[in-house]
């Protein structure tokens, strides 16, 4: 039969009985097993579904949740203030890693709306609540990686940095400038030398009289290492908890210095801020009542103690060019936000203007520094923002725009 139908040709005819033999041959049976799981597979696969649209609060430990319950104003305690946070974060994290900024805004609502003494002093009432997440994620997803390992598969794929431009001749830093004075040669450096250094650095602080050589040296061992934490997220209290010397203004300034190879920071500053201290102070005038307070207090000084006074009046009225609070910038009071700001620690403002005492520099309820006056204090806040790579908060950026634009000549957006 396959012959009268293929007459004439043998190459039909085995491909049709080899079509046959394959029709005649058992398909392939394939068994399904179904197996009951266990309730924690399903709470396990529930803990990574969507993000829910409306957003419960979790049970806050019992310290924590008896001080809410009391409406004590946790937010101004740096300790609970990141309790609130981790636990927010731990929930968040068991939806996704990577919230969207509207789901950040949602968590941040909901505690707000729980618990209305928390909300923020200024702005929409949640904003430093929906940063302090942020930054919470983005330190749990620091890679687990070594960072010579992801160095290397970037290279292998075409990852490549481009090239660094020159400095330019009128002597302002660039931002390319910061990049390549990140790389700096740390050869032989590992976890456990940076290590070794750092204890180095903690015997050094508690001595009266540190060693300057031996903490520059430690310092400048460990920038690179300390350079990639900040930009991993670390905190900023636990890398100068590490890193002690930046707990100092002096420390800020020398890291600064190492960032963007400015030296004497503080000399820079006074050269080119007291050129300008007059049109600031004329500007100022009649905008606030602490001009009034300055006024008052410069008619009953001496004369050699007027200048002194007129460039604290120009630091801490400076702002207020800028349309923006003082507060904000130089307190005498207990930070009502946690970004960086200099306390001074004068009970008025008459006496901060006319008399000498040191300050504190703060961010997010921790002690940064002390400063041993006003001017450093500022100059310290100034150079953390650098340090530890904060954003300018939206309610500061224009007056430290303006210091690093036009006083330190730094051409670096932040």
């Amino acid at each position: 039969m396959v012959a009268y139908l293929f007459e004439g040709s043998f190459k039909k005819q085995a491909n049709f009985l080899q079509f046959a033999r394959q029709l005649k041959e058992p398909e392939p049976t394939t068994t399904l097993t179904f197996e009951i799981l266990p309730n924690d597979c399903f709470s396990n696969m529930a803990k990574y579904g969507s993000f829910p649209a409306v957003f419960t609060l979790p049970t806050f430990p019992k310290d924590i949740q008896t001080k809410l319950d009391a409406k004590q104003p946790c937010h101004k305690v740096s300790t609970d203030r990141h309790k609130i946070v981790r636990i927010l974060h731990e929930t968040m994290a068991q939806y996704t890693m990577y919230p969207t900024n509207s789901e950040y805004i949602k968590v941040a609502k909901a505690l707000i709306f729980r618990y209305p003494f928390l909300k923020d002093m200024e702005g929409n009432g949640y904003h430093t609540w929906h940063m302090s997440l942020k930054r919470q994620f983005k330190a749990e997803r620091t890679p687990l990686v070594h960072h010579e390992v992801v160095r290397n598969m970037k290279q292998k794929f075409g990852h490549h940095r481009s090239p660094q431009a020159p400095e330019n001749n009128q002597g302002s830093i660039t931002t390319s400038v910061r990049r390549s004075s990140d790389i700096i040669s740390v050869s032989g450096e590992d976890e456990s030398s940076i290590d070794a250094h750092t204890q180095v650095l903690k015997r050094q602080y508690l001595k009266a009289q540190p060693d300057s050589c031996i903490v520059t040296n430690a310092m400048t061992k460990t920038f690179q290492w300390r350079r990639k934490e900040v930009a991993e997220g670390v905190r900023a209290d636990t890398i100068a908890n590490k890193y002690p010397f930046l707990k100092t203004p002096a420390g800020l300034c020398e890291e600064m210095n190492r960032i963007h190879n400015i030296e004497n920071l503080q000399h820079r500053f006074r050269e080119e801020f007291l050129p300008i201290l007059p049109k600031v102070l004329a500007l100022a005038k009649g905008k606030s009542p602490l001009e009034k307070i300055y006024l008052q207090a410069r008619e009953e000084s001496l004369s050699e103690d007027l200048p002194a006074m007129d460039f604290k009046a120009g630091l801490v009225l400076l702002p207020i060019i800028f349309k923006e609070k003082v507060e904000h910038h130089v307190t005498l009071e207990e930070p009502g936000t946690p970004y960086l700001t200099t306390q001074l620690t004068h009970t008025d403002w008459k006496s901060a203007f006319t008399g000498r005492g040191p300050s504190v520099v703060k961010t997010d309820g921790f002690e940064l520094c002390r400063a041993s006056d006003l001017e450093e204090g500022v100059i310290a806040a100034f150079c953390a923002y650098f340090v530890f790579n904060m954003a300018y908060p939206p309610n500061r950026k224009n007056t430290l725009t303006f210091v690093q634009r036009c006083i330190l000549i730094l051409n670096q957006l932040y």
